[in-house]
């Protein structure tokens, strides 16, 4: 595995298990953490080298409210790579690939290029 580590973000989908597979394919360790992540939690993980903020059908909380992910985590100069939720980060895709090579070239192409990570 490289050193450092890809935080992923749940925001409501549910395949952040299968992301963190994608992930940790190619060398890269991944976890999985709640969208409500605290400054200590995130220094906990180690070097962090970027962040999925994986959104998903599940993005409202019971009271109505759409789930966001924390201070901690956006304010940083860590890459981040969101799908299917509008952060002020931006939006790099509206949807993951149903097809898992083009999953994959997404997943690959964030972390050489957005991240810096030799694969």
């Amino acid at each position: 595995m490289t050193e450092g580590i890809v935080v992923i973000v749940d925001l409501g989908h549910e395949n952040c298990q299968l992301i963190k597979e994608d992930v940790e394919s190619f060398g890269v360790k991944a976890v999985i953490c709640p969208h409500d992540a605290d400054e200590a939690y995130l220094e906990g993980l180690g070097d962090i080298k970027g962040f999925i903020l994986n959104g998903g059908p599940h993005k409202k909380q019971a009271n109505g409210f759409r789930v966001d992910a924390s201070e901690a985590i956006y304010e940083n100069e860590i890459p981040t790579f969101s799908v299917d939720h509008a952060s002020w980060k931006g939006v790099d895709l509206f949807t993951w690939p149903k097809e898992e090579t083009e999953r994959r070239e997404k997943i690959e192409k964030f972390l050489s290029e957005g991240c810096g990570i030799t694969l």
